[in-house]
Order: C-alpha cells, then sequence, then structure tokens
C-alpha cells in the first residue's frame, strides 16, 4: 500500500489540491493523453492498487462471489467486505453508472486480470474461471 504521510494538510488546501489534479486530469482525457498523464503521475503500485480496487468494485456488481474476488484480485477478504458495504451504502455509485454505460465486459476484465491480458494461461486449466463465476 502507498505511503500517506501523517502530516494533514489545512482541508481548504487540501480540497484547492485534489480540484487541480481532477482538472488536470479532466484535459488530459478531453485532450487524449490520459493514459500518458497517469503514467507520469501514479507510481506502478498506485496504478495496481486503484485497479484492483475499480476491478473489485464491478466484480461485486456483478454478484461475483467475494472469496474468488479475493483469490482472483489478490486482495483480502476485509478489503472485499468494506467495498461490498460501500456499494451497498451507494458510496460507488458514480463509478458503477459510468462503467454500466461503457458496457464493460466483466468477464474479458476477470480474464485479463488471471492472465496478465493474455500473457499468462489461466490459473487452472483453460478458461476455468468461466465455469465457476
Amino acid at each position: 500500500m502507498p505511503h500517506v504521510s501523517s502530516k494533514k494538510l489545512d482541508n481548504k488546501f487540501s480540497s484547492k489540491l485534489f480540484g487541480k489534479l481532477l482538472g488536470i486530469l479532466g484535459r488530459a482525457q478531453n485532450g487524449n493523453v490520459l493514459p500518458f498523464v497517469a503514467d507520469e503521475l501514479f507510481t506502478d503500485t498506485e496504478k495496481i492498487m486503484l485497479a484492483k480496487r475499480i476491478a473489485a468494485i464491478l466484480m461485486l456488481d456483478n454478484d461475483i462471489p467475494q472469496q474468488k474476488i479475493t483469490e482472483m484480485l489478490l486482495m483480502s477478504p476485509s478489503t472485499i467486505s468494506k467495498i461490498s458495504l460501500k456499494i451497498e451504502l451507494g458510496k460507488y455509485d458514480s463509478i458503477l453508472k459510468i462503467s454500466k454505460q461503457e458496457k464493460t465486459d466483466m468477464k474479458k476484465l476477470v480474464c485479463d486480470l488471471l492472465t496478465v491480458g493474455g500473457i499468462m494461461p489461466p490459473k487452472v486449466g483453460r478458461r476455468y474461471w468461466l465455469k465457476n463465476l
């Protein structure tokens, strides 16, 4: 997990910084350079952490069992449970709405996660995981 400093920023300043971050990401998306900006801005650990979190949210929304998600994403059961509770409370509604608009193909996403985009074979047999979801 990325290290977060124990020294807290002023809330007003922190909000301005976050607004600036969102502005940069929005302009990068509009200019079709978001992947480049993300590579410059986020470490590999941060990218993996965010990608796993989004994958867990989408998988839970698609009724994939928590134990399967834990195994597939190599995340702790407590983290998956917390995300599941937050989904029930409506915390990730914006993410879920966007993913539905983009018609995210969950089976392809899960396959890509398990096989590193098709580079590695699935853990057990060819597409074994699809039968058990």
